[in-house]
């Protein structure tokens, strides 16, 4: 009985560690699969049909989840929530500038 247990830790911690590089390179690829987006705003200078209140609302939502992030030590967290404001602020500026 107890190799079985054993068996089942090994297992759950391989698995753990399998999502723990999984979400390392979502925490990175998922908010630069928003910088189409901002090369188009920045190089046809149009800006039709995005919302400056979605993006200002994405950008202030995740700094609740980034502060979270770093209060709970939460290293993709962090990463993607410092990537998502960079490319938020972005969008945001590129609608200002260009409206």
């Amino acid at each position: 009985m107890r190799q079985f247990h054993f068996d089942l830790h090994f297992d759950r911690k391989k698995q753990l560690t399998a999502i723990d590089k999984s979400m390392a390179v979502a925490a990175v690829v998922q908010p630069l699969m928003t910088l189409p987006q901002v090369i188009q705003i920045f190089t046809t200078q149009n800006v039709t049909g995005i919302s400056l209140l979605t993006w200002v609302a994405y950008l202030v939502l995740g700094l609740v989840f980034l502060a979270y992030g770093i209060a709970h030590s939460i290293k993709p967290l962090i990463v993607t929530q410092i990537l998502w404001f960079t490319v938020d602020l972005l969008v945001v500026v590129g609608i200002i500038i260009y409206r």
